[in-house]
């Protein structure tokens, strides 16, 4: 049905009154409550919420409380805790700490979204929650459903954006047409729109870059301040204490207006409002026409600026005239800060004080200036109220007509929810008729053709007049006609089953109409007594049925359906075998489930018949489902899954015209030809060493034939046994030889271990006697090491402990033994003495760890305790001898200076002894 826009006015003059009651129960401040069902407001003195800020609460349509939430947690009708709710991540110090929405999928099912406020880290970085939602069950005493689902807002690639995340900002309208919620947000410079449908809530929103952009650096006060969608779901509002930032905090704020597209979500057309004015607004709401804009804001006239970092004590209400240029007037002052504005379902916007048990009153809403009637303490209350009042969504205040469906010839049920009562509603139903004046809110009509109607109800109450209209599309009822069924007898008995709604296209092959059958007229036409399971009804509870064809807005018409059983045409000795081989699903060929194409089949049955027959052939695999007629095959790609090895298919022959069914029966037989079964291991790991590695077929049960294949399907060998030559995926094809060439397929899996390689061995310290080496290879999987022995002992780790000073080798391989490489290093160091008298042992002094092939191109020299230089070293040789000059030098201590290759250096003594 196309989407019947709803035209909320023509004229709006007076009070106006809410849809439903949904927001008839309030809870809000410290323990406070209001009851609005009798449209006088009554202190409830049972709440269980104690908030500074922002709450929300949701009741049924007839005003009975389902349950309540501050952003903390949220409590049931019993003001019980629900389930789950004790630590939700929200904050009763946020504006708009928490919203309800319900679920379009299930009607006890809602979300329950909470923002929350911002803690300081430090002078720079701030954290908070931002955004989430919870599922909460309400069939019961309730539950919170889901974990809590975060909503992104924010750039979380920005430091500051992921640490606030979100403003404090929530709002929430339906879409007037259909089943869909638009969950409103703002954050920085955006707004952010989330749809929520009978999917559940979309995570991507919809991004509207408009407006003003409110500064980071000082979050407290930047996110405060409410936003609302107007009641008829086209505006939007904002308010902003501050948008800025100086060193005090008290950078302003504003006040804005935008369109909104109930649609797309999409926020344009940006409007600022009192621009004339130094800004810190908080609370905003719409009359219930949406044609006034609501504020409390702390104000100071452009000449009047305060300086930065001045205290704005007090506030003002104003009133912003949204159909005469944004005009805008001062309706009372305060003493305190601005507070939270919030529509009631009696058509008055109230006020919230900072802890007083009064609420302000706007008692005339719709009114230009001072006509508004404002009233401070307008409404007194058992318990205090704070700083915030309930978020709603803001559909709940949009007066309505609506009406349940339209057949021509049929009462038209119409109904508005106007509250309260009225004086009078003029009915003007669009066809022409006399005009009703009634006090029905629900009355009914006739209408005599179909087509589309302009229904008008004018409400009179008091002196004033409002008028709602709406789009009434009237439909003709749907044509029933008689039709008959005919279904082939499978054994002979003269009864058989039918699926009575094969017999939808022959009644009427309209689309998306509605069927029911009844044994009796009267049932049929009263839409009660339908027949339990019409897929499979029997004949043999009777020949005639009554059917009832119903469009999606309830007209219907009757007619009859005949049923009728004929013999099958089909001979009973008819029968056609076709054979497939195991398809080796899951690399399973053994068992029995192959895939098969028997659509030749088709024109093997309709030989059966005289040439150019208008009949269709379908396949089933049961009795059940062939006369039925659901679940039909796909004779060109079937798996047997269901009867491995061998199956019966049932056949159906039916008129292509009537759905007349000609023949029925198990008339094709499926079969199974087994495929090659032996083993092959799925992968192996093999050295680079080893290779080519010889791999087989193992343990075949027959004799097959045989192609290994590479990744390309270059055919690499035609035996069983095969050399693997590198790593890569191979696949043995074995295919049977018995005649039926049913073929196996299996895949290996070769990897070649590499060698490890070497980049170095970091050895601590420069100078040492013993010391720590440890190994650097490319990378560390599975290798052992050895020092200075290619057979070991190889241990797990790289390091090596106390290694001396001196040259070494380091070894290293795969822990399955493959190839061993190595790597030389030194230790440099140095003996602390030396006895040059010939004998052969410690007759020379050298820096140890250098050699003609590690670090051959140092320097070494040494000195007397004067510092007189003795001799040069070089590193490939034997080293000093303890002479100068070719004279041995006395038993002492000497000293030496070394200049090593890669650049380093150092200095030590040691000493001669003779």
């Amino acid at each position: 049905m196309k989407r019947a826009l709803l035209i909320l006015m023509a004229f709006w003059t007076s009070l106006a009154f809410s849809q439903d009651r949904e927001a008839a129960i309030w809870h809000f401040g410290q323990f406070a409550g209001l009851d609005f069902n009798s449209l006088v407001p009554r202190s409830l003195a049972d709440s269980a919420t104690d908030t500074f800020e922002g709450t929300t609460s949701i009741s049924t349509e007839e005003g009975r409380l389902i349950f309540y939430a501050d952003g903390e947690s949220a409590h049931n009708s019993s003001h019980r805790l629900i389930s789950g709710s004790r630590f939700l991540v929200g904050s009763t110090r946020s504006t708009q700490s928490a919203i309800i929405v319900p679920d379009p999928s299930n009607p006890t099912n809602y979300f329950l979204f909470t923002t929350d406020e911002y803690e300081t880290v430090d002078t720079v970085v701030w954290t908070g929650s931002g955004l989430n939602y919870y599922s909460v069950g309400m069939a019961g005493p309730g539950s919170i459903r889901s974990e809590v689902n975060h909503l992104v807002t924010y750039d979380p690639s920005n430091r500051f954006e992921r640490a606030l995340k979100c403003s404090q900002k929530l709002t929430a309208i339906k879409d007037p047409c259909e089943e869909v919620y638009w969950l409103v947000t703002h954050f920085k410079d955006s707004f952010y729109a989330f749809r929520i449908d009978e999917n559940g809530v979309n995570e991507t929103p919809v991004v509207s870059q408009v407006g003003p952009a409110v500064e980071l650096g000082r979050p407290f006060m930047n996110f405060k301040g409410q936003i609302k969608m107007s009641p008829d779901g086209t505006r939007l509002a904002m308010a902003n204490f501050q948008n800025g930032v100086d060193k005090e905090s008290h950078a302003p704020g504003s006040l804005y207006v935008f369109d909104f597209n109930v649609l797309t979500g999409v926020v344009s057309n940006e409007q600022k409002l009192m621009d004339d004015d130094f800004v810190f607004a908080y609370g905003v709401e719409f009359s219930p026409d949406s044609k006034k804009l609501y504020a409390t804001v702390s104000s100071f006239n452009n000449g009047n600026v305060p300086p930065s970092g001045f205290f704005n004590d007090g506030s003002m209400l104003v009133q912003v005239d949204l159909e005469d240029n944004n005009r805008y007037q001062k309706i009372a002052d305060s003493p305190v800060d601005p507070t939270d504005l919030q529509l009631g379902i009696d058509g008055k916007i109230y006020q919230a004080h900072i802890q007083r048990r009064y609420l302000g009153v706007i008692n005339n809403p719709k009114e230009i200036g001072t006509a508004c009637n404002y009233v401070e303490d307008g409404l007194p209350m058992g318990r205090a109220s704070q700083k915030g009042l309930p978020a709603f969504v803001q559909s709940f205040f949009q007066v309505r007509v609506e009406y349940e469906e339209a057949c021509v010839g049929d009462n038209t049920k119409l109904s508005t929810n106007y509250l309260p009562d009225p004086d009078n509603i003029a009915w003007d139903f669009g066809d022409g008729s006399p005009i009703l004046n009634s006090l029905d809110k629900s009355p009914e009509h006739v209408y005599s053709a179909p087509g589309t109607y302009l229904v008008t109800a004018t409400i009179t109450k008091g002196a004033e007049v409002e008028t709602y209209t709406k789009e009434v599309e009237v439909t003709s009822l749907p044509l029933a006609n008689p039709a008959e069924l005919v279904q082939c007898d499978p054994d002979g008995d003269g009864f058989s089953e039918f699926n009575l709604f094969e017999a939808s296209s022959l009644i009427n092959a309209t689309e998306g109409l509605i069927y029911s059958f009844h044994d009796t007229e009267r049932s049929a036409r009263s839409g009660s007594v339908a027949i339990d399971n019409p897929e499979m009804y029997s004949n043999a509870l009777g020949n005639q049925l009554f059917v009832r064809v119903e469009n999606e807005l309830g007209c219907f018409d009757v007619t009859t359906l005949d049923l009728r059983v004929v013999s099958t045409a089909i001979p009973s000795d008819f029968q056609l075998e076709v054979r497939a081989c195991d398809d080796g699903v899951d690399n399973n060929y053994a068992d029995g489930i192959g895939t098969f194409d028997f659509s030749g089949a088709t024109g093997t049955i309709m030989a059966l018949f005289p040439a150019n027959s208008n009949f269709e052939v379908s396949y089933y695999e049961s009795s059940e489902d062939a006369l039925s007629e659901t679940n039909p095959l796909d004779p060109t790609q079937y798996r047997n899954v269901g009867s491995p090895n061998r199956q019966d298919i049932w056949v159906r022959v039916d008129g292509a015209d009537q759905n007349a069914c000609i023949g029925l029966g198990q008339h094709i037989t499926l079969a199974i030809d087994a495929g090659p079964i032996f083993d092959l291991e799925p992968s192996i790991e093999v050295c680079l060493n080893q290779l080519p590695y010889p791999i087989s077929a193992r343990n075949p049960q027959d004799n097959y034939t045989y192609e290994w294949t590479d990744a390309d399907g270059t055919i690499l060998g035609t035996n069983q046994n095969f050399g693997v030559p590198g790593a890569g995926t191979y696949t043995l094809m074995a295919t049977m030889t018995d005649g039926t060439g049913c073929e196996a397929f299996s895949t290996i899996e070769v990897t070649t271990i590499d060698p490890p390689e070497i980049l170095d061995v970091k050895v601590d310290g420069l100078v040492s006697l013993q010391t720590t080496a440890s190994v650097e290879l490319a990378n560390f999987d599975n290798f052992e090491f050895s020092l200075d022995d290619p057979l070991g002992p190889f241990q797990s780790s790289n390091v090596f402990q106390n290694v001396p000073p001196g040259v070494h080798m380091a070894y290293a391989r795969d822990i399955n033994g493959c190839e061993v490489v190595e790597f030389q290093f030194s230790v440099i160091g140095h003996p602390a003495f030396f006895t040059p008298n010939n004998d052969s042992v410690n007759d020379f002094w050298q820096i140890e760890g250098i050699s003609a092939d590690i670090q051959s191109q140092s320097m070494v020299y040494i000195y007397d305790r004067y510092g007189n230089f003795l001799a040069q070293v070089d590193a490939a040789s034997e080293g000093w001898d303890g002479s100068w000059n070719g004279k041995p030098l006395p038993a002492s201590d000497y000293w030496f200076t070394v200049f090593l290759e890669d650049g380093r250096s150092f200095k030590g003594h040691f000493t001669l002894k003779r």
